[in-house]
């Protein structure tokens, strides 16, 4: 009898390969109505297939599921970087100072053209039009550069003139894209700029100013061209963010959650009683009654959708179309006619613009500095997970078992530390904050040692303030032979803290650390301190947290170039790499599924273009480190039990 069959010769005149289905195909397959599955994928900014799906099964009980209202689409260009932070630091001073403004309603931000509606039908082809002129962002004849402004109750950075032509372009080719899709996108009619503050009361002008002044304007940033999408309803309400959760007791009530958000008639607080208001859940759709103070005012942008991102890559040298075309320059706006009249709300959908008088100034052309890319030399990000760990070993009772009451420390198996650092602390710290075990520190030694035979060399190092991640990055740097180069414990690259319900470690200072014998630098300020971590992050927060630090610290060395390496855990290999190759973040089980995948010292590699400065995928710098397993086991028990 043949074991195998007879070779194939004859092809199949029936059967034909299907097409490659889109999203909206197969949420149609499941059993979704194509409007539904349009206004779903408009909503989620077309990024994912189960991103679409679940906000579907959540939107079950929203009353405007099936009302056809398009979405209103923005074209915003975005800081990224150091000069962010520092913008996002005024933001919330700003807040604490004077109370709410008209420029807390949005995150900084210069706006390229005013809201243009599109309907669910035709998201895509927003997304292609920018991808369409892709090109372009690689032409800005930069660097951009920012002055201050001031008037009667507005604060704000304006853009230097030698851009506007560029960016007046940038707009008509991509509304000109956008055309042939029927979509009508209105050109630049206002003088570029962020909005710091406005809608303020008079009194608080002058402090708002002294702090305004304290922002480097000329501080290392990223500028990304993003496009933004909201529901149509947000521009008419006011939105707060869940900072408690509330389980409804009556049918007319609200369930809130941590990470939903809620749109409100802005006139409800003074409607209202009894501090309860009438709303619309953003993550449900579902409108009913809800505990106001379970709640607090916050950005709308939040809520938005973001569709597509562009890094606009920015010349050394200024262009001379921009400089020298008289026509390049936008024509200042009419004063004031009356010396009380107020800056206006330049972010409304409609075309009614700032009314500001600003004075141009001439710069002179700034000198060009020689960087280590100007050379030739690409930087590389290498992002890698610390060494084995005690508590993943040997169990978390593993602190009982080698401490006794008085907090010393003898170890019970060869694979454990012979000493450990002693803690500000209990001994007990180390249950939540594990050091590495004996032949973690070596997976580091080893990772190290191939690392220097590849010829691979560490400029800048990052470092999670976990103990493990502190000790795998020492031992690493040592084995290359790069001792002398500085940690910089940053808490911002520290794994999801939705791990970690029942409260953070206690983690080792940078002080402490040194005075162990890590070359920890002291004099560094991290871009995430743990007073800002939320503890209610979700999985998106802990993306969002982890990119907007990776993309931190590259441009922090843009100048000076140099390979960065980033040390942390098994998700930080995603949550660190993911937003500079400009991609989405995954689903929150796609994460999980990849973190257990990930080994001890797995690392992953992205590099630089010089050109573009955007960032891909490199090759595996060094070949995979593999090994089994021992169980802990005394041998005079396994061979000769009974004689014991």
């Amino acid at each position: 009898m043949d074991r195998t069959p007879p070779p194939r010769r004859r092809q199949s005149s029936t059967i034909r390969r299907e097409d490659i289905k889109s999203s909206k195909d197969i949420l149609q397959q499941m059993g979704f109505s194509k409007s539904r599955a349009e206004k779903a994928l408009a909503a989620t900014g077309d990024r994912d297939l189960q991103l679409a799906s679940d906000w579907l099964l959540s939107h079950v009980n929203d009353p405007e599921l099936d009302v056809s209202a398009p979405r209103q689409y923005i074209l915003y260009l975005c800081p990224v970087g150091p000069l962010q932070e520092q913008l996002m630091t005024f933001w919330e001073r700003s807040q604490k100072l004077c109370g709410w403004n008209g420029a807390h309603t949005y995150f900084p931000h210069i706006t390229l053209c005013p809201f243009f509606t599109v309907e669910d039908s035709k998201c895509g082809m927003v997304k292609k039009a920018l991808n369409m002129i892709s090109e372009y962002l690689d032409e800005c004849p930069g660097p951009l550069k920012l002055d201050f402004f001031n008037q009667n109750n507005f604060i704000g950075c304006f853009l230097k003139d030698n851009c506007y032509k560029y960016f007046t372009e940038l707009v008509s080719k991509f509304g000109a894209e956008c055309k042939k899709y029927g979509i009508n996108v209105e050109p630049v009619k206002k003088q570029l700029h962020i909005t710091l503050a406005y809608q303020y009361s008079s009194e608080y002008h002058e402090e708002l100013m002294q702090q305004a002044r304290g922002i480097d304007l000329n501080a290392a940033c990223q500028w990304e061209v993003r496009l933004y999408s909201r529901d149509p309803r947000v521009g008419k309400s006011e939105v707060r963010r869940v900072k408690k959760t509330y389980h409804a007791t009556l049918e007319d009530e609200l369930d809130l959650i941590i990470g939903d958000y809620v749109f409100m008639d802005p006139n409800e607080p003074t409607r209202s009683t009894d501090q309860w208001y009438f709303g619309t859940s953003w993550l449900t759709g579902r409108q009913s009654m809800f505990p106001g103070p379970y709640t607090e005012r916050t950005s709308e942008t939040w809520t938005w959708a973001l569709h597509a991102s562009e890094l606009l890559v920015q010349k050394e040298t200024p262009s001379p179309v921009c400089n020298g075309d008289s026509h390049a320059h936008m024509p200042l706006p009419k004063p004031p006619k009356a010396s009380g009249e107020t800056y206006e709300a330049v972010w409304k959908a409609d075309p009614t613009y700032a009314k500001v008088n600003k004075e141009v100034k001439k710069s002179p052309v700034p000198r060009k500095e020689v960087r280590p890319q100007d050379l030739g030399i690409p930087r590389s990000l290498v992002v890698m997970r610390h060494g084995e760990r005690m508590d993943f070993l040997f169990g978390r009772s593993w602190v009982d078992l080698c401490f006794d009451d008085d907090g010393n420390y003898r170890p019970s198996d060869l694979n454990m530390p012979k000493s450990m650092p002693k803690r500000a602390g209990t001994h007990y710290e180390y249950a939540k904050d594990a050091p590495l075990t004996t032949l973690g520190s070596f997976q580091a030694h080893l990772t190290g040692e191939a690392l220097k035979s590849k010829g691979i060399t560490f400029d800048h190092v990052y470092v999670s303030p976990s103990l493990r991640c502190v000790q795998t990055a020492t031992s690493v740097l040592k084995s290359m032979g790069q001792a002398t180069v500085p940690l910089h414990v940053e808490p911002g690259i520290f794994e999801w803290l939705g791990w970690y319900q029942l409260g953070l470690p206690k983690f080792f200072t940078p002080t402490e650390l040194k005075s162990h014998g890590f070359n920890v630098d002291l004099s560094y300020k991290p871009f995430v301190p743990i007073t800002k971590f939320d503890m209610e992050e979700n999985i998106e927060g802990y993306y969002r947290r982890s990119g907007e630090t990776s993309r931190n610290i590259v441009i922090r060395h843009q100048q000076e170039g140099g390979n960065i390496l980033i040390l942390g855990h098994a998700g930080s290999l995603e949550v660190c790499t993911r937003q500079l190759l400009r991609k989405t973040p995954r689903p929150d089980r796609d994460f999980r599924d990849l973190c257990a995948k990930v080994p001890y010292c797995g690392l992953l590699s992205i590099t630089e273009c010089l050109r573009t400065q955007k960032w891909s995928m490199g090759d595996a710098p060094i070949l995979s480190l593999t090994h089994g397993q021992n169980k802990q086991m005394v041998m005079t028990k396994l061979f000769y039990p009974s004689e014991l």
